[in-house]
């Protein structure tokens, strides 16, 4: 299924950091890790409204409490409005 955002929306899939090695501390069964403000996404597609500069790949810092993930049969889009986004990561 092909999902096209609109109004400035931008669909994204969220980019996991590398896995953390194992310490080797003990902790609590109920120990949550605190989980950063932020989150970084890359794009699949965009709305290309308002001469946009978000290109397909392109890597996003954005306020991870802004993410919504959209659930239609059985697939799984993630959305978040382009004025949620906090910088582009880039080498150079």
């Amino acid at each position: 299924m092909t999902f096209t955002p609109v109004n400035n929306y931008l669909y994204v899939r969220t980019v996991e950091d590398a896995e953390t090695e194992d310490s080797g501390i003990l902790l609590p069964q109920d120990y949550r890790a605190v989980e950063s403000p932020f989150a970084v996404v890359e794009v699949v597609n965009s709305c290309g409204e308002n001469g946009t500069i978000w290109g397909r790949g392109l890597q996003l810092v954005v306020e991870a409490h802004m993410l919504r993930d959209i659930q239609h049969n059985g697939d799984t889009f993630t959305v978040i409005k382009e004025n949620h986004v906090i910088g582009i990561l880039s080498d150079s």
